[in-house]
């Protein structure tokens, strides 16, 4: 489900960032993103990804990021490696799957990444874990 179209995104409060690649929704310590559909997620979206954060939250500020998966597009895996948990601005990755294939994609990520990752399959649930985490609270 889209998050602008789930009971949550009327209770919470966020400001919404539109990107030439999706869309982005910033809260006070996460933020959740919409890669459109038939996107190739790469170094240079991701670059552009950490501008806009990096100009929302300053250099310093910890972060759990929620990948919406609601469309189908494909990721470099190799972009998981560039966040090390000791010098990144992204400490925790929540991956919400709505198929079985993106659930298992999701899987193959998280073996990939250096920092904490929890698949989900609702948004609820990865909000919900991400709130819960120490290293935010």
């Amino acid at each position: 489900m889209h998050f602008e179209n789930s009971l949550l995104s009327k209770s919470l409060n966020y400001e919404k960032l539109t990107l030439d690649f999706g869309i982005i929704y910033l809260f006070e310590d996460y933020y959740i993103m919409e890669v459109n559909e038939g996107i190739h997620f790469n170094s240079s979206k991701l670059n552009q990804l950490l501008t806009e954060i990096r100009a929302h939250y300053g250099n310093h500020k910890k972060l759990a990021y929620i990948a919406n998966r609601v469309n189908s597009y494909s990721i470099d895996p190799i972009l998981w490696s560039y966040f090390d948990k000791d010098d990144s601005i992204l400490i925790a990755v929540s991956i919400v799957s709505y198929s079985d294939r993106s659930f298992m994609n999701a899987k193959i990520e998280k073996q990939l990444a250096a920092i904490s990752m929890k698949r989900a399959t609702s948004l609820e649930e990865a909000i919900g874990w991400v709130q819960g985490l120490s290293e935010l609270n």
